[in-house]
């Protein structure tokens, strides 16, 4: 799934096509980032005892869609639910995260640029997306940093 995910990023966006594939939990929607005042070994653990009761799971896109009034363009998961509860859990466990004005979407970003042309994003709302199912078992934490993100830390959970 990655591949496909990098490849239309490719396509449409060279900044985000630098980025790992990922479906965005926090950060630009719903709880926003880590707060930067908590110590970071407890959000990790909090991370892997969050991930240990919600992940894996199985989930599909299943259309392009559009922010209203900016140019991202993202990959719609299937059913939200599971995203919903692992966002959720997050807070639960004590996680603290900045404000942030965006409802929560779950989310692939495919382009966050401002350069393409109507025809171009006519093009981006149409085409054909990955369609296989994918299982949701890692969870990341990145730190972006002029455009580049830095793996902090990684979890991978198994049924």
């Amino acid at each position: 799934m990655g591949t496909e995910i990098l490849a239309l990023r490719s396509r449409y966006d060279a900044f985000e096509a630098r980025l790992p594939p990922e479906i965005t939990i926090a950060g630009s929607s719903g709880i926003g980032v880590l707060n930067n005042n908590q110590d970071p070994e407890h959000v990790f653990q909090a991370i892997q005892r969050v991930g240990r009761e919600h992940l894996p799971f199985v989930s599909v896109f299943v259309s392009m869609e559009r922010f209203a009034g900016v140019q991202i363009f993202w990959l719609k998961p299937r059913d939200r639910e599971p995203f919903d509860a692992l966002q959720s859990a997050l807070v639960a466990a004590g996680v603290k995260f900045a404000s942030n004005p965006f409802p929560f979407n779950p989310h692939c970003t495919i382009s966050a640029t401002t350069e393409l042309t109507e025809s171009q994003e006519n093009e981006l709302l149409s085409t054909a997306i990955p369609r296989q199912e994918f299982v949701l078992a890692k969870m990341c934490v990145y730190r972006l940093v002029e455009g580049r993100a830095s793996l902090l830390r990684s979890f991978t959970f198994s049924a």
